[in-house]
């Protein structure tokens, strides 16, 4: 019974955003907007007028939405329940999100490598078979 607590007690954001693929490219995304806003005093200017009226909006959306969370409570439980399962899906599907962004960035590149080189080597393996034949 403690562990169908657990699972029941989990918030699917929760589990979202503590994801090593998730964090390393939430870090990176941040780092980017970061230099970009302290290299460039326009966009600065820019992107603060934006992040204010972000967290304006959020800030009075989240107030009138209370009561209507709290009158959603069961149906967003089993929301968050049906989503906590499929996400338990998703990730032993793709054992990709348990692994930081640059990690799946190499790898990527290196298959990409690989399959190019494969390719390259048999769109040209006529042509080498023909040459060393006539030698």
């Amino acid at each position: 019974m403690a562990s169908m607590d657990i699972v029941n007690n989990q918030n699917v954001v929760e589990r979202i955003v503590h994801l090593p693929l998730v964090i390393s490219t939430y870090d990176l995304v941040s780092n980017v907007y970061c230099n970009t806003k302290n290299n460039h005093p326009y966009l600065k200017s820019v992107c603060e007028v934006a992040e204010n009226g972000v967290k304006s909006i959020t800030s009075a959306a989240f107030h009138s939405a209370l009561p209507i969370i709290g009158k959603l409570e069961p149906q967003i439980s089993m929301a968050n329940d049906l989503a906590c399962k499929g996400l338990d899906k998703i990730e032993r599907t793709l054992p990709i999100l348990h692994k930081p962004s640059d990690q799946v960035l190499c790898n990527i590149c290196l298959n990409v490598k690989v399959g190019m080189k494969r390719k390259l080597q048999s769109s040209f393996l006529p042509y080498c078979d023909v040459y060393s034949s006539g030698t």
